[in-house]
């Protein structure tokens, strides 16, 4: 079955019977130890739609939800430039069969350009699949993200 990939809004993701379990399987492949089991900010996702800085992108097999991704838009005031940026961007792996993943990210592309991005950023874990990607697909390493955990 083809992999439908489009824009939706994070009300769509959240109503798919599996999000939670795709959540999972995407904080299992690409969390950071430190932020603990995922806990999806709802009212954050529609704050950014409702201002124009998200904009989620979903995956679909059918009536399964398979994927998603959001592009967030990020004023750069010491450049004052407008970045994008792909931020949980993920398809099961059960998906991984084809070219849905090339296709999402690819829509993220096309929606940062439009709403007037210079360019996208995405992270990805070190030595996944995704970093072995993105390099052959044009992106180049700029920066390595380094995290330290606080004291609670």
């Amino acid at each position: 079955m083809a992999t439908v990939i489009r824009e939706c809004l994070f009300d769509e993701l959240a109503a798919a019977p599996n999000f939670g379990a795709l959540c999972d399987e995407y904080a299992a492949e690409s969390g950071i130890s430190e932020f603990g089991q995922a806990n999806v900010d709802a009212a954050m996702y529609r704050s950014m739609e409702a201002a124009g800085m998200g904009q989620c992108i979903g995956a679909w097999r059918g009536d399964e939800l398979v994927g998603f991704g959001v592009v967030t838009l990020s004023p750069l005031p010491h450049y004052s430039k407008l970045v994008g940026c792909l931020i949980s961007f993920f398809l099961a792996a059960s998906a991984r069969d084809g070219s849905a993943g090339t296709r999402l990210r690819q829509t993220a592309e096309q929606i940062a350009e439009a709403r007037g991005a210079i360019g996208l950023m995405i992270s990805a874990p070190s030595e996944s699949r995704l970093d072995v990607i993105l390099p052959r697909v044009g992106y180049r390493a700029t920066n390595r993200l380094y995290f330290r955990a606080f004291a609670r």
